[in-house]
């Protein structure tokens, strides 16, 4: 059965890197999206969660390429292999494109999100407890 078309659908770049980046942003052991400095002040003054992702788009297809920070002891192989399947069958369910790539560059580490007092990483913790006298 061929299917009626009504008129021409465009979805914006903006909207694609939207997508990408609220779903990489979901992946456990992802810190942040990492941004050059202007698209850091374009984050900041506009409130995009995509600043930092490329979208390139093809006739039927897009590919991306994000720059991440991660977690300090995640799987690094593990946490990009997810963010490039998770965004893949995001934005293919979205938006009927084919995604050709997802190109994930790991551009820094930080410690994981701690509670207040607490370093994150995982030696200090350790150290803290030697260095605290027992009562």
């Amino acid at each position: 059965m061929e299917e009626e078309r009504y008129g021409n659908v465009k979805i914006d770049n903006d909207v694609l890197a939207s997508i990408a980046g609220i779903v990489a942003k979901k992946v456990p052991g992802v810190q942040r999206i990492a941004t050059s400095l202007v698209a850091g002040l374009s984050q900041l003054i506009r409130k995009k969660p995509d600043a930092g992702i490329k979208v390139v788009v093809g006739e039927d297809e897009v590919s991306f390429e994000l720059r991440i920070i991660v977690e300090y002891g995640v799987n690094i192989p593990e946490v990009t292999y997810m963010v490039q399947k998770s965004i893949k069958e995001e934005v293919e369910k979205m938006s009927g494109l084919r995604v050709s790539s997802v190109d994930v560059v790991v551009h820094g580490v930080q410690p994981p999100r701690k509670n207040e007092g607490e370093s994150g990483y995982p030696e200090e913790k350790e150290a803290d407890r030697e260095s605290t006298p027992a009562s």
